[in-house]
């Protein structure tokens, strides 16, 4: 009966062990450099300035800081799970060239250059660090926060840690939390419960009384319009939804076309007139 019983916390341990690693796994994404499009900070399209700083911890983290010419916001924005900066190039271009706002894009450790290895507490402690540097280095304009996918989780942590220290936060194709989001890949398994992330942005939203901007696909793939509405049926007001047609996850700054780039340029004048 012994021999029974430590057999089966053996494979129990076993069996938590390899949760562990596979949610990890199969949450974060990163490349590291030089894998990218790094390149585009040699193209001559708009000015691209490296940006390096540290984390609480002291792990040493790197961002692009694009200027625009004529600014009224900073926006600090919180990538996706996938891959690092320099692919958001496109992204960047199309935001510098019809929003009046700098641009600031960091990577989460273990992403592009930045050192260490991602964790959720981790890429929240990089967040931190990334807007303490925009207090310290670009203080003079208000900073709006704007967080897509896994993204919108570290936007709305970030801001949640520091209330009213940002002018507005813009989340881009957000989910409510890890186990929404297990429970969409895996159906009735759940492996939610042995999960060490929680990601749980729908807890701490309702808390957050900064204007808020919910952009979503109607078609996204990955992350179901219905858990996009579900967050912001969760999120206090003031509050507004864009739901660009046709548009899936990743796309949806070009699918979304005028009213995309619009609906941004409408909420960062909004969130300048309150300031």
């Amino acid at each position: 009966m012994l021999r029974i019983s430590l057999i089966t916390m053996a494979m129990l341990i076993i069996v938590f062990l390899l949760v562990r690693w596979f949610d990890h796994h199969i949450v974060f994404f990163p490349s590291k450099y030089p894998a990218g499009f790094w390149q585009a900070q040699n193209n001559g399209r708009f000015n691209i300035e490296d940006v390096w700083f540290a984390a609480a911890d002291g792990i040493k983290l790197h961002g692009w800081f694009v200027p625009h010419d004529q600014p009224v916001a900073t926006l600090l924005m919180c990538h996706g799970n996938a891959g690092n900066v320099s692919d958001r190039y496109e992204w960047l271009e199309i935001l510098h060239q019809h929003v009046p706002a700098n641009l600031f894009i960091f990577d989460y450790r273990g992403y592009g250059r930045s050192a260490g290895k991602p964790t959720e507490a981790g890429c929240y402690r990089d967040a931190v660090a990334a807007f303490d540097w925009l207090n310290i280095q670009k203080n003079n304009l208000p900073v709006i926060v704007h967080g897509h996918s896994l993204g919108s989780a570290v936007a709305i942590e970030l801001v949640h840690r520091l209330p009213e220290r940002a002018a507005g936060m813009i989340l881009e194709s957000p989910f409510t939390n890890a186990a929404d989001m297990a429970r969409l890949m895996f159906g009735p398994i759940p492996l939610h419960l042995l999960s060490s992330m929680k990601w749980a942005g729908d807890e701490k939203i309702a808390a957050i009384k900064i204007p808020k901007l919910f952009i979503h696909g109607e078609h996204d793939s990955i992350i179901p319009l219905r858990l996009g509405k579900k967050l912001f049926d969760a999120a206090a007001p003031p509050k507004e939804l864009v739901v660009l047609p046709g548009a899936d996850h990743n796309d949806t700054f070009v699918a979304g076309g005028d009213e995309y780039i619009q609906a941004i340029r409408n909420f960062i004048e909004s969130c300048i007139t309150q300031q």
